[in-house]
């Protein structure tokens, strides 16, 4: 057994005659130890400094003198540890494990990961504190008596203790404890391997535990700190998802659509604001089409497609998150961007505000569709600011592209001073941006003999479709809606007047952006009916007008989203999620939010469901909300019928004596969308007729509160009149009963 040491320092290399330039020039990079002094150590391998030693360079400086022509005698043991001392006791121990002969399988596989960490903590001992012969001794027996026991829960800190106790060692080879440790010593790290792959197994019984102990890598050193289990979730886990995923994917999202790579496309950009008639002029070439399909951002654009497709005599499907209508022998689809189908074939596609590519919930829908769309001529229709994204898009697929400008043919100009809405005007549209908002207005404008339209966001299409066809019909001349009203709605709008220019985002209340105003704005002033278009508010007017006269920043991202190939990697889809959200993209992509994926997700194993990875996906992607817990209830009762393999039964409104309020009306809507969209995902049996006919029934009931009734569901401060919010408790708003306060504890 080798009494020399196994690393030489820095300092022992200049004994030999090794200059700076020398060791770059010869020796592999140093390894480098923490110092008790806080700096760090050079250590080269002993075998690498001898095996350079012999190289025609170093021999010629040897034989001019220049270095010394025998390696000279070994360092002594310095202060501290003892270098020579502790290099001795790792050669001896290494030796016991090279030269002991073990079983085949993952005992010897883990056994020696062990031993690797021994000696990575070998040199940091030299730094430490010297412990006396009586420590050292009983620090080695408290490692032997490991081999005694069946089940050691602190062997980690028994396996450190133990190379503490080194540099004594290396002085004592001879002793008893040299003979011990030879018998001993790999039987000790082959029973710590089995307890603790035993407790790993029992947590990770799917686990591959050859692949994990052969992994590039290994961090021995966790094993001592954290355990296998550590190792496996922290280190393995994310390696081996990534490598996969790597393997799966490709470099660059483009690439996961081979067959739209395989055909010639040709994009035409049609590029403008809103009412400039970019939509229109694809909609004419989708008419024209043999096949085609038109993808929106809203279900209320696409119920609107198909009607005009049906209109003019094309037959037309209809493919949305919450409903789904099917034609035989149909031609084109109507669709929400999600909806798109990879595998059909079109002649002409139409692609809606593409602008929403950057939106980090939904934009993946748009990159995918734009990426993947199997058809020869796509017309894309888009905001000024999403030019630029999408033509770097199209230039890395290869494919073919011209561009439309689309301008106003009506101008659109800002009022010079705020108005008050009461005064409004036939052909108005006053935007707030609540539901509360809407209502209180509409109410407002009621009790002053004005009949308002009402659009806001939850309200059901079909009654949102009464409600527009009310306002061109001229039933009503007033429309009060939330920004809603931005995105497709072709209504002919005189004026748009803001009541507020602020809006929750969902995480904080903020000042509209300018390309939201634009949006908005746009809708003012449409051709063919007026001459021009108005835009007004009732405050801060100035923030109105720079931002019509704002030049709205190019989108610099796309949202890209996980493809079906995360189910196939051999992984818990959660880490697979979360390996996936880690790892790079390529530019300009970024990645989709997956947090209520995993929020959904995490649901429903808490609730106790085992579904496959592809089932877990299918209920994640349904649109509802879950942050409802009526909603919330419904899906989980809904799973629990699939799990049971019953009937779906539909929800029903809750029996009650007096008439069904404005809230519990819009609340069934939503019950009924989950309950188609559960059905869709997971192929059971649904009641179309009756599904249909009770979503009509309800909006009915909707559009009759809010034409007639509107007031009965909507209650007002008892002392300034505003309008409540629909769960507010007490008679006053938060306002009113703020100030009243503050007076009494004035008169106090």
């Amino acid at each position: 057994m080798s009494q020399q040491s196994k690393y030489w320092t820095a300092r022992a290399l200049k004994g030999r005659g090794w200059t700076e330039a020398l060791q770059k020039e010869l020796l592999p990079r140093p390894q480098y130890r923490r110092s008790s002094r806080g700096g760090s150590i050079r250590l080269w391998k002993k075998s690498d400094v001898l095996a350079a030693e012999q190289s025609p360079r170093f021999q010629a400086l040897a034989s001019i003198g220049k270095c010394p022509a025998e390696p000279p005698a070994l360092p002594q043991r310095e202060s501290g540890a003892g270098q020579l001392a502790l290099h001795m006791a790792g050669d001896f121990l290494d030796a016991i494990w090279t030269e002991t002969p073990k079983p085949e399988g993952p005992d010897a596989l883990l056994g020696e990961q062990y031993h690797r960490a021994v000696m990575q903590l070998l040199p940091g001992t030299e730094w430490a504190v010297r412990l006396g012969p009586g420590k050292s001794m009983g620090r080695i027996d408290n490692f032997l008596t490991l081999s005694a026991q069946k089940r050691c829960d602190h062997y980690a800190r028994l396996i450190k203790n133990f190379v503490t106790a080194m540099p004594w060692l290396g002085e004592n080879l001879d002793s008893p404890y040299g003979e011990k440790l030879k018998r001993l010593y790999v039987p000790i790290l082959l029973s710590v391997a089995r307890q603790e792959l035993e407790t790993f197994a029992g947590a990770q019984p799917e686990a591959k535990v050859d692949a994990l102990l052969t992994m590039t890598d290994f961090p021995c050193q966790e094993l001592l700190n954290r355990g296998l289990g550590y190792i496996y979730s922290v280190y393995y886990v994310p390696q081996a998802i990534r490598t996969s995923l790597d393997t799966l994917a490709a470099l660059n999202p483009k690439d996961e659509y081979p067959e739209a790579r395989a055909m010639r496309r040709h994009f035409v950009l049609h590029i403008g604001g809103t009412n400039t008639g970019k939509t229109y002029a694809g909609f004419q070439q989708l008419i024209r089409a043999e096949t085609g399909v038109y993808l929106a951002p809203l279900r209320l654009l696409a119920l609107e497609a198909q009607e005009r497709l049906l209109a003019d005599g094309v037959a037309c499907s209809l493919t949305t998150g919450e409903e789904e209508d099917r034609r035989p022998g149909d031609t084109h689809v109507a669709a929400t961007a999600e909806k798109l189908e990879l595998d059909a074939v079109y002649d002409v596609a139409v692609i809606d505000e593409c602008q929403m590519i950057a939106d980090r919930e939904r934009g993946y829908a748009w990159t995918r569709a734009i990426l993947g769309v199997r058809a020869p001529e796509i017309h894309l229709c888009a905001a000024p600011e999403a030019k630029s994204i999408l033509l770097r898009i199209i230039q890395s697929c290869g494919d073919s592209y011209e561009v439309v400008e689309h301008k106003r043919r009506t101008p659109l100009l800002c009022m010079t001073r705020t108005m008050d809405y009461t005064t409004v005007q036939p052909g108005d549209a006053l935007i707030t941006f609540s539901k509360v908002g809407v209502l209180s207005v509409a109410e407002d404008l009621r009790r002053r003999g004005k009949e308002p339209a009402i659009i806001y966001g939850a309200l059901p299409y079909a009654t949102r479709r009464k409600q527009v066809e009310g306002f061109l019909s001229g039933q009503m001349e007033y429309v009060v809606s939330t920004d809603a009203i931005g995105m497709g709605l072709n209504l002919p709008i005189r004026r748009i007047i803001f009541m507020e220019t602020e809006k929750s985002d969902g995480h904080e209340r903020r000042e509209l952006k300018p390309e939201e105003i634009q949006q908005i704005a746009g809708r003012a002033g449409r051709y063919g009916m007026y001459e021009k278009g108005y835009v007004g508010a009732v405050e801060n007017l100035a923030l109105i007008r720079s931002a019509l006269e704002a030049v709205v920043p190019p989108i610099q991202t796309a949202v890209v989203g996980f493809s079906d190939l995360v189910t196939a990697v051999d992984f818990d889809l959660l880490e697979v999620l979360e390996v996936w959200n880690r790892m790079p993209t390529v530019q300009p992509y970024v990645k989709l939010d997956i947090t209520r994926y995993i929020t959904v997700i995490s649901r429903i194993r808490e609730a106790g469901f085992q579904l496959t990875k592809q089932q877990e996906l299918r209920a994640a992607n349904i649109p509802f909300d879950e942050t409802d817990d009526t909603l919330n209830q419904l899906f989980f009762r809904f799973l629990r019928t699939w799990s049971r393999e019953e009937p779906l039964q539909p929800p029903a409104l809750p029996e009650k004596q007096s008439a069904y309020t404005l809230p519990e009306l819009e609340l069934y809507c939503r019950e009924l969308d989950l309950y188609f969209s559960f059905a869709k995902a997971f192929d059971c049996d649904v009641d179309r007729d009756w599904l249909y006919a009770e979503r009509e029934q309800v909006a009915d009931e909707i559009n009759q509160i809010l034409l007639y009734n509107l007031k009965n569901n909507i209650r007002f401060c008892a002392k300034c009149g505003a309008a409540l919010p629909l769960h507010h408790r007490g008679r006053l708003c938060s306002a009113c009963y703020g100030r009243s306060h503050a007076y009494d504890r004035r008169r106090r």
